[in-house]
């Protein structure tokens, strides 16, 4: 069961929404991730505001919190992940006026409102950009031991010793006499 909200009602009458969500119900999220369990908690909140000149604005508030768990990038098992957010939302009649006033406002993100409002989608958008970019266990490290040389290869040649003799000795390497 998906949900939907009127967002135009929500901010009218000021209402708060909460719910949870499982993560095997949010299929892009749970595709992003080494398992499918976990729920994500959250809470939608609505306001109105009037404007000066007469109408109103309406605004959406999302907070939403969940334990999930991406595979580690270091050994791909799963490791456990908080993800957390709080946004809010400038809430207009249509998809163009969205991408007409977003970039325009600073303090809100502007969103399509409307009386079959996708909470859902909007919830497991916010979630899949709360995941960490590279999630790793604490006691995972990325080896930094090349392959092809020996553990006991001693010091190696710093990486610009070989151009700071060239730049000494000239390109033949100082064999060439005057």
């Amino acid at each position: 069961m998906k949900n939907t909200i009127d967002t135009a009602r929500l901010a009218r009458n000021g209402q708060a929404l909460e719910g949870e969500l499982p993560v095997e119900r949010l299929p892009r999220l749970a595709s992003l991730l080494a398992t499918p369990e976990g729920r994500v908690d959250w809470r939608a909140r609505g306001w109105r505001n009037a404007r000066p000149e007469g109408g109103h604005d309406d605004f959406l508030e999302l907070s939403f919190s969940a334990s999930v768990r991406p595979a580690c990038v270091c050994c791909l098992e799963p490791v456990a992940t908080e993800i957390g957010d709080t946004r809010r939302y400038r809430l207009v009649d249509s998809e163009a006026e969205a991408e007409r006033l977003d970039p325009e406002d600073d303090e809100y993100d502007v969103l399509a409102g409307g009386s079959r409002f996708d909470l859902d989608a909007l919830i497991e958008d916010e979630a899949i950009l709360a995941l960490p970019p590279m999630p790793r266990h604490d006691a995972c490290e990325p080896s930094i031991a090349r392959d092809d040389e020996p553990e006991d290869a001693g010091e190696a040649e710093k990486p610009f010793a070989a151009l700071q003799r060239l730049r000494r000795n000239g390109p033949s390497g100082g064999d060439e006499t005057p």
